[in-house]
């Protein structure tokens, strides 16, 4: 960690929980916490809002917590909500099927309403930090701009390459390439759901995320190249469609309308055998980065930030408590969504033309698809924290 010669210790943060990072998870166990009652301050390291990445899908089992943080209306208005989906071979039609509630929309979109949101309820955003060292026996934060806080317990919502993993978390490996790259961007189209197109060693979605005609798609493809981590990389309409010349052009929304075309490198980083530390908690991507191909990224960081809030209001006492609690709940989720999105991917890549026969026919004749998603959906992270906690305070007063 780089080293600052001189501390100036701050504001009286040492009731508050500190969340390093101010993206999605982050904002959300902010409001979560203060809808609570419980103290936060979030530390970001960039200067104001950023608006990096186009669009996410939100399925049923993160829309219930956004509903119970009072965002979910406003997101709804300024979002699309759909109920069905398509899937085709570069050139045809294979199947289409009925799914749960999923809510698309632009990243920014939520960001900005989860950031007014926590703001509303009293909440402090200190920009311009960027952790440089934490002691987590005097549980003290030390940002590279000299500012030092004394803290009651430190969130760690600092993405795939969270510096908290790195230094607290003896397990941790490098982000590692998935063998995946992909594309995204936001045109303009008359698409009313969400359709898949499926080919050899790659895939394109795309989904409308409002009522205005923005469809934002995301293009993948299985490749060696290592090509960089990176939101912002831009690209070229050309060098997409030499990617992907096996489908139809005809298959992206309206090129011509897309403001900016990306590329970025898919990375991963393997399960650690917990997500906590002394004073030290992972969230989102710095605990569980996963590939998109099941859309449960950005859904995986809300459900853990709502139940560690859960867990911190049961336990503000002892938050180690609170800590076990989170770690054994989310864990045994976060693992297996990770595992299901590594699958999906192989699924959506096939080559082998029997697989693929096989595949294809699953999909025509059958609802797995849709079932597949149910199951992952219906997942009630409320819910499964409660009984959690209940189970555990029963065995606390017989034993």
């Amino acid at each position: 960690m780089l080293e600052v010669k001189e501390n100036y210790l701050m504001n009286d943060y040492r009731n508050h929980i500190g969340i390093i990072g101010g993206g999605i998870s982050g904002l959300t166990l902010g409001c979560s916490l203060l809808k609570e009652g419980i103290p936060a301050i979030i530390f970001e390291k960039m200067p104001e809002e950023t608006s990096h990445g186009a669009a996410i899908s939100l399925s049923l089992n993160a829309l219930r917590i956004l509903d119970m943080l009072d965002i979910y209306t406003d997101l709804k208005d300024q979002s699309f909500i759909h109920s069905s989906a398509s899937i085709q071979g570069p050139l045809k039609e294979i199947s289409a099927f009925k799914t749960p509630e999923v809510l698309t929309t632009r990243r920014q979109t939520l960001m900005s309403l989860l950031y007014s949101r926590y703001i509303n309820l009293g909440g402090e955003i200190l920009h311009h930090h960027d952790l440089a060292n934490f002691d987590e026996v005097k549980c003290e934060a030390t940002f590279t701009n000299k500012n030092k806080y004394i803290l009651k317990h430190i969130a760690a919502c600092d993405g795939i390459r969270s510096s908290i993993r790195d230094t607290f978390f003896a397990a941790n490996q490098n982000p590692k390439y998935s063998g995946y790259s992909a594309w995204r961007g936001i045109g303009k189209s008359n698409l009313q759901k969400i359709h898949f197109a499926l080919g050899p060693d790659s895939h394109i979605v795309s989904y409308p995320i409002n009522k205005e005609g923005d469809v934002s798609f995301v293009a993948v493809k299985k490749e060696d190249y290592q090509f960089k981590e990176s939101w912002k990389e831009e690209g070229s309409i050309s060098d997409l469609l030499d990617d992907f010349s096996a489908y139809d052009s005809k298959i992206f929304p309206a090129l011509e309308d897309s403001v900016t075309l990306y590329k970025w490198g898919i990375y991963i980083r393997p399960p650690l055998k917990s997500m906590i530390a002394k004073n030290i908690t992972l969230l989102g991507d710095a605990a569980h980065p996963m590939v998109p191909f099941l859309g449960q990224g950005a859904c995986m960081a809300i459900e853990d930030s709502y139940s560690f809030a859960m867990a911190c209001k049961e336990h503000m006492a002892n938050l180690a408590n609170a800590q076990e609690a989170y770690d054994y709940v989310r864990s045994k989720r976060t693992k297996k969504i990770q595992q299901l999105s590594m699958i999906q991917g192989k699924v959506y890549h096939l080559k082998n033309p029997i697989l693929v026969a096989t595949r294809n026919a699953a999909m025509r004749y059958t609802n797995i698809p849709g079932n597949d998603l149910k199951r992952i959906h219906n997942y009630d992270a409320h819910d499964e924290m409660q009984m959690h906690l209940s189970i555990h305070a029963t065995k606390f007063v017989s034993g």
